[in-house]
């Protein structure tokens, strides 16, 4: 080791008795690729401090959501832990070795006994501590900023769903009126007006308290009045609205319609974007400590959550946004139980998990459109662990990991998949070259299973873990798929199976037996099918139906008219759905995708029927292209 590091930086400003000193009591240590040289689980106490002899290792920053961010790289001749040297208690990132890595082990209790003794040295580490430091936080910023934001009814809410009534002052009242007219109505502010009604200013409690403080006795309303304030529709959107109290520091805004004062915002109004009791349940899923305590909090039983997304419905929210809702607090459910099974397994001696994983979604919940009729659709990434030499550890870990999951997710309210589409089963949970295999086996030794097996994880989502691997697995294939006409022809064969009720000159059935109508069979799929067929098509990405027609429009593959038809399609059928589901549940009846047409309005038929109309154009569309495509 002193051959190797006399003459690094930085270790070349230190005596030969200091190098000594330092170097008898290293350790030369090897870690395979996808080993943990630390780990976020361990102490600060417990870290020393890596010399990286050869070999690439990565930075992984591990988020409360449960999302892992690769924040740097380490190369040969790098130390690895020097930033958090100085500090105590839990850390929040773990490095793992990409390629097989040789370090030496270098007490840290030893490397502080030098920086105390030799200042060159002791500058050269805090100054690399700094630029780690500014170098993390620039890398976290930016990561950070491309999370998808959950709080989507911020985008989605209107104005009017947020406002207080308006309580009124003439401008010719004096001051002491208005105070009184505040008091009485317990009330921030007032909107000023004249004596047709119109809109002259807003006082607020601001202007009260500068009336009192200030020398100027002048009475009137109007002379102490804001004028000119700034005021928006009633239809514009909650985000709009939010804009003047961050950027112009206004606290009191009136709400028109027309011409008229129809309502208020104050900086309070956007509390109610989110109902508080919405936000408790969010943060006793965080604070939760055994799975017992999630029971409660599935959407199936918490009737406050049920309240809260019967809410969105009323306040017309699209329909696809309410299930985005429901999806991400079940992805937030998830994430909470799969670290409380991360802990169990550490309680029963398990220990960690030995190498990095990803855990993912699909079906509904991945595509962010889920209900409250859902069961278990998920799977697990594994790092590639062959070329390590205790594999039956791995498996062994991950296989009580992976049965205890799925056992937890059964209690809280998501029924194990019928079909045996978990992250237990061996088909679901593999390493990722074994994933890379699997894709290449269904698009080539194609049957029946294969298209299903395709059609279910090509919808897949990361919610947990190491994003990057599942990320490789989405790129990898996205363009395989791409390249398979053979995959994309039975892809539409096996989509077109699947009739909608429309006959042939166009007119929709909503006359079915027993009078109960299924959402997902008669509508939804075949939206679902054919948006999915297109991005196979094109590469896209995007797992969420709304976002893949928003991309396959911007790349000119779908007409905006189609883009919006879908849309519409979309919102009216998740949301008579959403609503069926939340009366079944008020009722005590199962779960189900069936609604009884009788108790629909005309007005509701009518745009079911729209919207079944839209899907069998996509169908339609999809069989033309089906017949011209066709191998005989």
């Amino acid at each position: 080791m002193l051959e190797i590091v006399k003459n690094v930086y930085p270790f070349d400003v230190l005596t030969e008795d200091q190098l000594h000193y330092i170097i008898s009591g290293s350790k030369y240590t090897t870690f395979k690729k996808g080993e943990f040289l630390f780990h976020e689980d361990e102490t600060v106490e417990e870290l020393d401090i890596y010399f990286l002899v050869s070999g690439l290792a990565k930075n992984v920053l591990h988020r409360s959501s449960g999302k892992q961010y690769s924040l740097r790289f380490y190369y040969p001749g790098d130390l690895i832990g020097i930033m958090i040297m100085l500090t105590s208690g839990e850390m929040t990132f773990s490095v793992q070795a990409m390629e097989d890595c040789n370090v030496f082990r270098i007490q840290k209790s030893r490397l502080l006994d030098i920086m105390t003794s030799n200042n060159d040295f002791s500058k050269i580490i805090f100054e690399s501590i700094g630029n780690r430091m500014k170098t993390l936080y620039d890398e976290i910023k930016s990561k950070s900023s491309d999370q998808d934001d959950e709080n989507i009814t911020l985008f989605r809410t209107k104005v009017h769903n947020l406002m207080d009534s308006p309580s009124f002052i003439h401008e010719e009242d004096s001051i002491l009126e208005a105070a009184n007219v505040m008091k009485d109505r317990d009330t921030y502010g007032l909107v000023v007006v004249d004596a047709d009604k119109t809109l002259k200013g807003i006082l607020t409690q601001r202007e009260i308290l500068s009336y009192i403080t200030e020398p100027d006795r002048r009475e009137k309303v109007k002379d102490w009045m804001k004028r000119n304030p700034f005021w928006i529709r009633d239809e514009s959107f909650a985000y709009e609205a939010l804009s003047y109290f961050k950027h112009e520091e206004v606290d009191f805004v009136p709400i028109m319609r027309n011409d008229a004062v129809v309502g208020v915002l104050t900086s309070t109004s956007f509390l109610n974007i989110q109902d508080s009791n919405y936000l408790d349940l969010s943060y006793r899923i965080q604070k939760a400590v055994k799975n017992e305590d999630l029971v409660q909090l599935a959407t199936v039983k918490s009737e406050t959550f049920q309240q809260f997304i019967g809410d969105l419905l009323i306040q017309e929210s699209p329909g696809y946004d309410v299930c985005e809702v429901i999806s991400n607090y079940n992805d937030r459910l998830h994430r909470k139980i799969i670290q409380l099974t991360e802990k169990e397994m550490r309680e029963e001696g398990y220990g960690r998990a030995p190498i990095n994983y990803c855990f993912i979604v699909m079906g509904s919940q991945g595509r962010s459109e889920q209900g409250f009729h859902t069961d278990q659709d998920n799977g697990i990434i594994l790092d590639d662990y062959s070329h390590l030499s205790d594999t039956k550890r791995v498996d062994s870990y991950f296989q009580a990991f992976t049965e205890k999951l799925n056992q937890k997710l059964d209690a809280c309210g998501f029924p194990e998949c019928t079909g045996g589409i978990m992250a237990k089963e061996q088909k679901w949970k593999r390493s990722y070259t074994d994933w890379k295999k699997a894709i290449d086996e269904w698009l080539h030794e194609i049957d029946a299973q294969e298209v299903q097996n395709t059609t279910m994880f090509y919808d897949f989502r990361p919610i947990y873990g190491d994003y990057s691997i599942a990320e490789e697995i989405r790129r990898y294939l996205a363009e395989k798929s791409k390249r398979s006409l053979s995959m994309q022809q039975l892809l539409r064969k096996d989509a077109l199976r699947f009739k909608l009720p429309v006959g042939p000159l166009g007119r929709v059935n909503l006359k079915p037996k027993n009078h109960l109508f299924n959402i997902k069979k008669s509508g939804l799929m075949q939206i679902v099918n054919m948006i999915r067929i297109h991005c196979v098509k094109y590469g896209v990405k995007e797992v969420n139906t709304i976002k893949r027609v928003n991309a396959l429009r911007n790349m000119q593959a779908f007409h905006p008219r189609d883009a919006e038809n879908v849309k519409m399609a979309m919102h009216i059928l998740l949301s008579l759905r959403t609503r069926q589901n939340l009366k079944e549940l008020k009722e005590g009846k199962p779960l189900s995708n069936d609604i009884d047409v009788r108790e629909l309005s005309k007005g509701e038929r009518q745009r079911l029927k729209e919207a079944i109309q839209i899907a069998n154009r996509l169908q339609q569309v999809m069989e033309i292209s089906f017949n011209r495509n066709r191998v005989v």
